[in-house]
């Protein structure tokens, strides 16, 4: 365990760093949903229990081909009434694996709102992840803690769409007969995915949404704890995951707790009407789990109800706890806890104590957990107290990190689209000491995401994938295009706090937008040789952030240690205390288009400084022009007032990222 710092502790994850009890809790105590209370001398399901929240007195049976759907012996499979409480409870011994049923109620055919699977006819199916015949995980996740966080952002059916353009021998998912989750786990892309050095996945929703192919429809579920049928099932699911664990690469998946579809879509070939959370009424004949409507036709959960709040919590747990998920993306987590169109409007009276107790939860069950926070809202203290500990005040949520950052808003509405002579360097000093939005340096830096990719936004360059919006159509900005991409994804890995996101559609320079083609264009790597070296780029990158001096737990020794402004140059200084290599790194940025002759840096120690990495080489996309020696030697500081000695490069080309490691005597 790392010695406790001498100062307070700022983020949640940090004070993990100095607990000794991190061990992951393999149940938890299940209030929705079924559970097996006995089993038969084969390991079979015997008696089952079922529980159901409606917060009603109307009757509720469990039916299926065991009693034909409820022709036969309906009041045998009655539900108990639990007092006030709003639940129901059977407990049967009239299913087995993978035995599909339903529930009736007012004369109607309901979903489990705890169903875990769903067949191609929209009947839950009993799903026992405990049966003999099911997959059993071999491999732990990784300990998140200890690294930095290179993630890929992907939707599961654009990872592997278009894998057969770049392995000739592989089938398309569609010529394929193994299911989504098994073609990912066994087609190589993943092996490809930690050859590029990304140690962490992050897949947009996986759970039950409506029907449609368009990823946007991934993030309006009806059935949060149920996998998305047309994938795959709960085995192969779980297989795909344990794949990446023996890869040792992470998996977060897109939470969606803010809000639930309850008309105008289709679901199971249904009308979205007729099929739903929403069909559950309760006795004062409202929506048992949802309350108020959204902008985009959908309604808010009912966070006031504790047992409403409750299903939600589980619902994450049962990822966490039956797949061995490393975490979450929580979705639009301002409309959780303010009330607006955007969640920009005053506090909700629970939106704060159920994501306090959803992360505490899931801590509780994997102290390794990534909770990333989607929000945008950052008036006053709001990003800090996302990422406070949890301890240290009422308000204080103690996520992970927060993905919507000041950085990503300064790419997109500056660096991006315009020239560089008029941006500010000193911008990004200011963002890196927060000064604008308050103490929070807990962030996934990210300069181009999905939502960026598909979502054109009014004076940024957004809209579609990062080098469709720099180069704008003209071959002639395609230098200055994979410059900037060069730029920005150095300032992310190298200048942030240990947790960087980006769609590999960047570097493979791939056009179009995520609206439209959400998909990997695998073969450019085969066919494009400017791809091929700006991969390669990016793979350096991920790599170099293996070392210790760029974990989360040395941010707080990071400095930008020269801000030029004049020549648009940023100097980065990393070094790790912590992990005890005791490594010093410096990292020069050349924004600018310009080349720049005899410039210096200051160091604080004289002596050698060895060359780790040059983006400027051919191999990574760069002028090849110059090759720098090996080794650097420093000489007295004739530059800086605060640098005894400093060290001067005889050329900086444009867009040039160099870094150079203090060599220890």
């Amino acid at each position: 365990m790392a010695a406790i710092p001498l100062r307070s502790i700022f983020y949640q994850w940090e004070s993990l760093l100095y607990r000794q009890d991190l061990k992951r809790k393999k149940v938890y105590q299940q209030e929705f949903g079924y559970q097996v209370k006995s089993r038969d001398d084969k390991g079979q399901a015997k008696e089952v229990d079922f529980r159901v929240y409606s917060n009603s007195f109307d009757d509720i049976f469990l039916v299926g081909p065991f009693n034909e759907w409820g022709e036969n012996d309906l009041d045998s499979f009655k539900f108990t009434c639990q007092d006030e409480s709003g639940f129901h409870e059977l407990r049967t011994t009239a299913l087995k694996h993978k035995d599909p049923y339903l529930f009736l109620t007012r004369n109607e055919l309901l979903r489990d709102p705890a169903a875990t699977f769903f067949d191609k006819d929209g009947n839950c199916i009993f799903w026992d992840f405990d049966d003999p015949s099911t997959y059993k995980k071999r491999f732990a996740g990784p300990n998140t803690l200890r690294q930095s966080t290179a993630l890929l952002q992907t939707d599961l059916p654009g990872l592997v769409s278009r894998w057969f353009e770049f392995d000739e021998s592989a089938k398309t998912t569609a010529e394929s007969d193994q299911d989504l989750f098994t073609y990912i786990a066994t087609c190589g892309v993943l092996e490809k995915v930690k050859e590029l050095g990304f140690n962490t996945i992050q897949f947009l929703p996986v759970a039950q949404s409506i029907d449609g192919d368009n990823w946007k429809f991934r993030y309006l579920v009806p059935y949060s704890f149920a996998l998305q049928k047309n994938w795959g099932d709960p085995d192969s699911f779980a297989r795909m995951i344990d794949k990446c664990h023996e890869l040792g690469i992470a998996v977060i998946c897109d939470l969606i707790l803010s809000h639930c579809p309850h008309k105008d879509y289709r679901l199971f070939g249904m009308n979205g009407e007729d099929v739903g959370l929403h069909k559950w009424i309760t006795k004062y004949h409202e929506e048992t789990y949802l309350q108020e409507q959204t902008p985009w036709g959908t309604m808010r959960f009912r966070y006031g109800d504790g047992n409403v709040r409750r299903y939600l919590t589980e619902s994450a747990l049962h990822y966490l706890i039956r797949y061995g998920i490393d975490g979450f993306r929580i979705d639009n987590v301002d409309g959780i806890l303010r009330y607006g169109d955007a969640g920009q409007g005053p506090d909700r009276e629970f939106g704060r104590p159920f994501m306090r107790e959803l992360i505490e939860q899931i801590y509780t069950h994997n102290p390794f957990a990534l909770i990333h926070l989607e929000s945008h809202y950052f008036y006053g203290d709001n990003a800090k107290m996302l990422v406070a500990p949890l301890a240290t005040e009422p308000r204080a949520l103690g996520a992970t990190a927060y993905n919507s950052s000041r950085l990503t808003y300064y790419f997109h509405k500056e660096f991006m689209p315009k020239a560089v002579e008029e941006t500010s360097v000193w911008r990004f000093e200011h963002i890196r000491d927060e000064k604008e939005w308050g103490r929070s340096n807990s962030t996934i830096a990210d300069f181009h995401n999905h939502d960026a990719a598909a979502g054109l936004m009014h004076g940024r360059a957004t809209g579609s994938y990062a080098y469709d919006a720099l180069i704008l159509k003209n071959p002639n900005l395609a230098f200055h295009a994979i410059g900037k991409i060069k730029v920005m994804e150095a300032i992310i890995a190298f200048g942030c706090e240990g947790r960087f996101l980006d769609l590999l559609q960047s570097f493979l320079l791939q056009e179009g937008t995520f609206e439209h083609d959400s998909s990997i264009q695998w073969g450019l790597l085969r066919t494009n040789e400017d791809t091929k070296k700006v991969i390669e780029y990016k793979k350096q990158v991920n790599l170099l952030t293996r070392h210790p001096a760029f974990f989360p737990e040395n941010t707080i020794y990071r400095k930008y240690v020269n801000v030029d402004e004049t020549n648009k140059v940023l100097v980065i200084r990393r070094e790790d205390r912590t992990q005890g290599s005791k490594d010093v790194f410096y990292i020069l940025v050349n924004l600018s288009s310009r080349e720049l002759h005899q410039y210096s840096i200051g160091v604080q120690k004289r002596g050698s400084y060895s060359l780790v990495f040059d983006s400027d080489r051919e191999q990574f996309r760069g002028t090849g022009q110059y090759a720098f020696p090996e080794q650097f030697s420093t000489q007295k500081s004739t530059n800086f007032a605060l640098f005894s000695h400093e060290i001067c490069f005889q050329r900086l080309a444009p867009y040039q990222v160099l870094i150079i490691k203090q060599e220890q005597n």
